[in-house]
C-alpha cells in the first residue's frame, strides 16, 4: 500500500474526518453512558446485535459504533465500490442521506474522503448534522500540565 503521508490529499481528508469524530462526541458520551448500563461494548460486531442474522456472518469487518451507527471499513487500496450489509431496518447513508431498507446488502461508491458508515433511520434526525456540517468543529486541546 503507498504511503499515505506522500499523497497530497491525505491531509484535507484527515481534516474532515477529525471534524466529523470530533461532533460524533456527544453521541459517543451517550453510548459510553449505555455501554456502562448495559455492559454491551461500544464497538460491536454485527452479530452481536442481530444474533439470528446469518448473514452478518458474511461481514465479520463491519460493525457497529453504539447502537445506532453502521461501519463498513474499505480494506482495499483503490477500492471504487464497497459492498455493505445492512440488517433488517430502515437505514441512512451519512454521508449522502439516501434512506435504505436493510436485510440486503447494497453497493457504494467509496471516494477516499468517505467510510460507509449507516445510521439507523429511526436516529437520523438527531446524527444528521454531525456527518452533513461543514462548518469547522472546536478541537479541545489537552491544557498542560
Amino acid at each position: 500500500m503507498a504511503e499515505r503521508n506522500a499523497d497530497d490529499r491525505v491531509i484535507p481528508v484527515f481534516k474532515r474526518l477529525i471534524e466529523v469524530r470530533e461532533r460524533l462526541v456527544p453521541y459517543l458520551a451517550e453510548q459510553a453512558r449505555r455501554t456502562i448500563a448495559t455492559s454491551a461494548p461500544l464497538m460491536r460486531a454485527l452479530y452481536f446485535d442481530h444474533p439470528h442474522d446469518e448473514n452478518v456472518w458474511a461481514h465479520p469487518l463491519q460493525w457497529m459504533l453504539g447502537d445506532d451507527l453502521l461501519v463498513a471499513p474499505v480494506l482495499e487500496a483503490g477500492a471504487t465500490d464497497w459492498l455493505v450489509y445492512l440488517p433488517a431496518g430502515d437505514w441512512v447513508d451519512a454521508w449522502t442521506g439516501e434512506t435504505l431498507a436493510g436485510g440486503r446488502t447494497v453497493s457504494r461508491p467509496v471516494p477516499l474522503d468517505e467510510i460507509p458508515v449507516y445510521c439507523r433511520a429511526a436516529s437520523w434526525a438527531s446524527l444528521r448534522a454531525v456527518f452533513t456540517s461543514r462548518e469547522t468543529a472546536v478541537v479541545r486541546a489537552k491544557t498542560p500540565e
